[in-house]
């Protein structure tokens, strides 16, 4: 895998974005058919892979799926079990059901580029993209570094972006970290009572830091429902569902529909959800716009924690947690964050069922309070920049960028813009499945094809 400087001339793509999904475009772009294009990914940080999800070190924070369901190639089911089995003495057939650390999943993406020949691997760019141009029929991407790379086709790979904590809220000494910030939250000192602000994904790998053992301070996770993610059932559905039935009803009704699917059979109602799971966009985009909106007022948490669910042992340890009275979810909306006297902050709180406002000290605070959909407030510039030149708009209820089923951006006038894709949460908009495995490398393979097939055109 190459590093350093831009190639003479520029490259055929540029992948903005180093984290699982540039790497899975990347690797596509290697692997297929033809003459393989000159690749550079455009990512500051120093290993490639990881992203927001994946850059953990802590073995406590594992895979939400198990193993079986990882591999960068749909075609190859077994490759991220072939990788774990190579460093690990647990028989091969039991290392598919396993919810593996997150660290080694890393692991595995760097260790597929670092297999390609030196001759199709990317070259890997420590910079930041800041803007984005036509070139006549291709593209010039600004990076911070004061470059600008010519390339036949760019693939936006930014991935997610975390929700600030408004400013008006905060007082200036209030102590705030990031939940992604895995070695600021392991950072914070023993015996410190913390606020945990959401009690989605991240919640639940803050507590597994801040609450192990031999750890004494209190945890408060605080969110509008106080809603968790819950745990996977063991095995799982036979085979995928039939949502033909399905795609007709509007919200109310379809939710309906499988709580009595759940009730109804002798399994868990975990293996319902897993049956809709190949279907998920299928189900969005069967949506009209008003049933899409009413999602995403009364239903979108209540889907989270059923389809985004935590492996059995994760659960298990919050589960504890929660028991020995070290973690506390709480239902309610913050207020503000004050000093307080005797030092740290004290949060005030608007119960979910209470008219009364509570207050609450806690020493540190750390913003798990979701991924920003809205480009307009995600961190960076190249987005910004994008709308500014009418390369870009926002997607459906103003969620990511707005593209067609290819991937292609869409541009102020709604055209699809030849040789500019994106990947991932960008396209949550249209897709809403769309930041898993499962539906990247899909998403990956289909960029590529398309690079290809257009190559005679974007040049």
């Amino acid at each position: 895998m190459g590093t350093g400087a831009p190639a003479a001339g520029g490259f055929d793509v540029v992948v903005v974005g180093g984290g699982a999904a540039g790497v899975l475009v990347a690797l596509r772009l290697a692997t297929g058919g033809g003459p393989p294009p000159r690749v550079a990914i455009v990512e500051p940080g120093a290993r490639l892979g990881e992203g927001v999800a994946y850059s953990t070190t802590q073995p406590v924070h594992l895979l939400n799926v198990p193993a079986a369901r990882m591999s960068a190639f749909e075609e190859r089911p077994g490759h991220f079990v072939d990788f774990l089995a190579g460093r690990s003495r647990m028989p091969h057939a039991r290392l598919g059901a396993e919810f593996a650390p997150r660290a080694l999943f890393a692991q595995y993406l760097r260790a597929t580029l670092e297999a390609l020949p030196a001759a199709v691997a990317p070259a890997h760019l420590r910079a930041s993209a800041t803007d984005l141009e036509r070139d006549g029929a291709g593209w010039r991407v600004h990076l911070s570094s004061g470059a600008a790379l010519p390339a036949r086709a760019v693939v936006l790979a930014t991935g997610n972006a975390p929700r600030r904590i408004p400013p008006f809220l905060l007082h200036p000494g209030a102590r705030v970290v990031e939940a992604w910030d895995y070695e600021a939250v392991a950072a914070i000192p023993d015996g410190a009572d913390t606020c945990i602000l959401g009690t989605g994904l991240s919640m639940v790998d803050a507590a597994l830091v801040l609450g192990r053992p031999g750890r004494r301070g209190h945890l408060m996770a605080l969110s509008r429902r106080g809603l968790a993610p819950l745990a996977h059932a063991p095995g799982g559905p036979p085979a995928a569902g039939d949502v033909d039935d399905l795609l007709a009803l509007g919200v109310r009704a379809r939710m309906r529909l499988l709580r009595r699917r759940a009730a109804a059979g002798d399994e868990p109602w975990q293996w319902t959800m897993d049956r809709l799971r190949p279907h998920g966009q299928a189900l969005w985009r069967s949506l009209d716009p008003a049933e899409q909106r009413r999602f995403l007022r009364h239903a979108v948490r209540w889907w989270d924690i059923h389809r985004h669910r935590i492996a059995p042992d994760v659960a298990a340890r919050i589960a504890r947690l929660r028991a020995e009275g070290r973690l506390e979810l709480v239902a309610g909306r913050l207020r503000a964050v004050t000093p307080h006297p005797q030092g740290g902050s004290c949060l005030h709180v608007r119960p979910r069922h209470g008219l009364h406002e509570h207050t609450r000290r806690v020493d540190w605070i750390v913003n798990a309070s979701g991924v920003e959909t809205g480009i307009e407030l995600r961190p960076g510039t190249l987005l910004q920049a994008m709308r500014a030149r009418g390369l870009a708009i926002p997607g459906r209820h103003g969620l990511g960028l707005a593209c067609d089923d290819a991937g292609r951006v869409l541009d102020r006038r709604a055209r699809a813009l030849p040789g500019l894709f994106a990947i991932g949460a960008l396209r949550i908009g249209d897709l809403w499945e769309t930041t898993a495995i499962p539906e990247l490398r899909v998403q990956a393979r289909g960029i590529a094809d398309a690079i290809r097939a257009g190559a005679a055109t974007v040049r």
